[in-house]
This record gives structure tokens, C-alpha cells and sequence, in this order.
């Protein structure tokens, strides 16, 4: 029994011993730190499942000393820093990019193809190479050419609408979440796969289940905490980012070969895709075989953030009753000068509004993440990063730090009025030659 307890206490005071060396990281490089647990470090919360991952960031961005341009916290044993300050944050994003160019996990699952094998997930150079590809497809002439494809995705939800019953106050009540999904769904199908999807009448079984088991599952939950946070069990466990459904590759090839032998065009991403097949090919990153297949990965990855924004902006407007006739009113002026068109959807803009200061509150992306490729010198102090630190900056927490908005807590488009001036830490698409493709 003496030698059992003996080794206990051992076996206790070395794991003491370690741990309490390994969160000391920051403190012996100068650096302010969260005082962490000797275990989860600053992330118990999130690894608990207690808290999304990307707003327990948030949590540790408001528990820093409030002027800390930076602070050092941990994931488990790993030394992560997060950036607080807009200025500092360009000199890592912007003026020092090629040092910060790959986010943390890219790379970190091979089988995760669709996942990481498009703009989202690669590494430089081949991530470069892409986005000249790939961009040209976002253009806002393109959109305009899909723009089409979106009004005819929205008939079922309208007719869907319409046939709801209403209340005996004659008032309908909808799950906008649930409306959202459904359209984004029938949408990224037609844009990004070439299909019609009806998921208001006809819903397809396996595809549906697939994006809504990967989007709003617990494996979903699983899958943002391994890969953003911990990216060296993502190969161990098979964490995924997207779904890898035989039936989105078959309808995607389908389309693809359909397109190639009819010469058929949609404006929709798939005729970008062999237009790009079909150009001169750089041996970086060829567009053929599963390349392509890969490339819709993009449009998915906007799925979630899409159709999060959509169901808070609703949520806002619906709290708030003077904004939803503001917003309305400038639709019904926007469309009765332009009808259903491009130019309608560009003159909308207190609804532009609404959604901007939905996306500083509700962030659907609500962390970006980077490594450290080689040293490097924080500028103005004297402290360096080593070589593959995680570098973290909380959107969630930008956007409702105090020291950058009015009554930060409070939802107003104004905020966003034209001749107002937007504070630098309005991030929400991200910052850099790395920002979001789909701003």
C-alpha cells in the first residue's frame, strides 16, 4: 500500500512539475499571459464542449488586460498568441504576410481532399497560384450571371412560404434557421455543383444528410475544435471540414461531363471550372481529375457562413422592429425602381447595413488562424515567435472590444451609414491577401 501511494505521489508531483514548465512558456519569454490550468491550459471550455470553440476565443480576447496589443494563452500544453491590436494584426496579415501566410491546420488532413485542397485549406505557393484562379470566378460580373440561377433557387422557399399556415392572430411562424439551410442547400447544389435541389418539397436523403450531419452535428463540433485548435489529431481521429458524400462527387462529375459534351452554360461555377481546365496549366496546381473536384470545397465552405448570417441578420431585424421597416423599406424602393436585378441587390443599402453590424456581433468566421513560418520579431519589443507558433486573432472579440465601438453590445446599422468611419478592427472578412474571396 506504501509503495503504491509512493508512486502516486510521484507520478503526481512530476506531472506538477512538467505541466507547470510547459504554461510557463510565456512567462519565461516575457510575454503577458491567461493564467492557464495545468491540464486544458486557457482551453477546457472548449474542449469540454462547453463553449464553441471560436467564441471561447472570444472569451480569452475580452479576459486580457484590456490595452494588451497581445496575449499568450494555451491549448493544453501548446503556447498559442492572440492578437488584439488592429495595427499589429496588419503587421503580421499584411507587411509580414509571407511569414503568416498558412493558417495553423492547412495541410493537416490528406484525406480531407474537398476540405483542404482549395483555397481554404492550402499552403503556399499553391494556395497563391489558386487564388488567381479562383477569383476571377467571384467577380461581381459573374455573380451577376448567377444571379439567375439564385432567383430560381428561391421559388420553392416562397412557395414554401406561402403555403405555411398561419395563426389565428394570422401570423406565420418560421424557423429561419431551418429556411436558411434549406435554400443554401439548393443553392451551393445549383452554383457550385451544376444540380437542382429541392429541399422544401423534394429533399435528396443522402445529400441532405450529409450537410446536415457535417454543418450542425456533433461531429461539426468536433471538427471545428481539432482542426482550427489542435491540427496534430486530425489525421489520428479523421476529422473532415467538409463532407466527402459519394453523391456530391457523382453529380459533380455528371455535370461536368454533361457540360463538356453539350457545351451547355449555366453561369454557374462549374463553366468557371472548365474554362480554368481548359487555360494553360501551372505544374503548382494543375486543374484536372479530382483538382476540380476540390474547387467546390470553396463554395461550401461559404455554405455555413452564408446561411449563419442570413438566420442572425433575421433574428436581429425581427428584435428590432425599427430597422426590420427600414430594411424593408429600402428592398420594396430598391425593386420598384430596378425590379428583381443586380442593380436592385446594389442599390439595397440599409439592408447592406443590417447585415454589416449582424457580421460585427455574429461573426460566422469567427476566428482566423495562422502559423509562424519562421522567427520572428514582434515589432516595437524585443520579444521573437518561434517557428510554428499558433497565431490566433478572435473577430467575435474585435468586434465587440469596447475600445473600438460605442455600446459595443447593441445592434445598429447605423453604425455602418455611409460617411461613417468604420474602426480598423472590423474584420469580419478577414484581412490581408488571405481575406475572404467573397466579400
Amino acid at each position: 500500500m506504501l509503495i503504491t501511494l509512493i508512486f502516486i505521489a510521484t507520478v503526481i508531483v512530476l506531472f506538477w512539475t512538467y505541466a507547470s514548465y510547459k504554461v510557463s512558456y510565456w512567462k519565461r519569454r516575457g510575454v503577458e499571459s491567461l493564467t492557464p490550468n495545468l491540464i486544458f491550459g486557457n482551453f477546457k471550455d472548449a474542449v469540454l464542449f462547453r463553449s464553441a470553440p471560436g467564441w471561447h476565443i472570444g472569451d480569452l480576447h475580452k479576459l486580457a488586460r484590456p490595452d494588451a496589443p497581445f496575449v499568450g494563452f494555451y491549448i493544453f500544453h501548446k503556447p498559442c498568441l492572440l492578437l488584439r491590436d488592429p495595427d499589429l494584426i496588419k503587421h503580421f496579415m499584411i507587411r509580414d504576410f509571407e511569414n503568416f501566410s498558412d493558417r495553423h491546420f492547412a495541410g493537416s488532413n490528406q484525406k480531407d481532399s474537398i476540405g483542404m485542397k482549395n483555397l481554404f485549406g492550402l499552403k503556399n505557393p499553391a494556395w497563391k497560384y489558386l487564388r488567381t484562379k479562383i477569383t476571377p470566378t467571384l467577380t461581381r460580373g459573374k455573380l451577376k450571371q448567377m444571379l439567375p440561377l439564385m432567383m430560381e433557387t428561391a421559388e420553392p422557399m416562397m412557395r414554401y412560404i406561402d403555403d405555411q399556415p398561419a395563426n389565428r392572430d394570422n401570423v406565420k411562424l418560421l424557423d429561419a434557421q431551418d429556411l436558411n439551410y434549406k435554400y443554401t442547400t439548393d443553392l451551393i447544389a445549383s452554383v457550385a455543383l451544376g444540380t437542382k435541389i429541392d429541399s422544401f418539397y423534394y429533399p435528396h436523403e443522402e445529400f441532405s444528410a450529409a450537410v446536415q450531419e457535417f454543418f450542425y452535428g456533433f461531429k461539426r463540433m468536433v471538427a471545428l475544435v481539432t482542426v482550427f485548435f489542435m491540427p496534430e489529431l486530425v489525421e489520428l481521429i479523421g476529422t473532415r471540414m467538409l463532407f466527402n458524400s459519394s453523391f456530391v462527387k457523382k453529380i459533380f462529375w455528371n455535370a461536368m461531363e454533361s457540360r463538356e459534351k453539350t457545351g451547355e452554360k449555366r453561369g454557374d461555377f462549374i463553366d468557371s471550372l472548365l474554362q480554368i481546365k481548359n487555360s494553360e496549366q501551372n505544374p503548382v496546381y494543375k486543374f484536372e481529375g479530382d483538382n476540380l473536384l476540390y474547387q467546390s470545397g470553396t463554395f461550401f465552405s461559404g455554405f455555413e457562413s452564408s446561411s449563419t448570417c442570413t438566420s442572425f441578420t433575421l433574428m436581429e431585424l425581427a428584435k428590432h422592429q425599427v430597422y426590420q421597416d427600414l430594411a424593408r423599406k429600402d428592398i420594396n424602393n430598391a425593386i420598384e425602381k430596378h425590379g428583381w436585378t443586380y442593380e436592385a441587390f446594389k442599390e439595397m443599402k440599409y439592408l447592406e447595413q443590417t447585415i454589416l453590424e449582424s457580421l460585427r456581433l455574429h461573426p460566422p468566421v469567427s476566428t482566423i488562424d495562422r502559423y509562424t513560418r519562421q522567427n520572428y520579431k514582434i515589432p516595437d519589443t524585443d520579444i521573437v515567435i518561434e517557428k510554428g507558433t499558433p497565431i490566433y486573432i478572435s473577430l467575435y472579440g474585435l468586434g465587440t472590444d469596447p475600445r473600438f465601438w460605442d455600446k459595443p453590445e447593441i445592434f445598429n446599422p447605423d453604425r455602418f451609414a455611409e460617411g461613417n468611419h468604420i474602426p480598423d478592427a472590423y474584420m469580419t472578412f478577414g484581412i490581408g491577401p488571405r481575406m475572404c474571396v467573397g466579400k
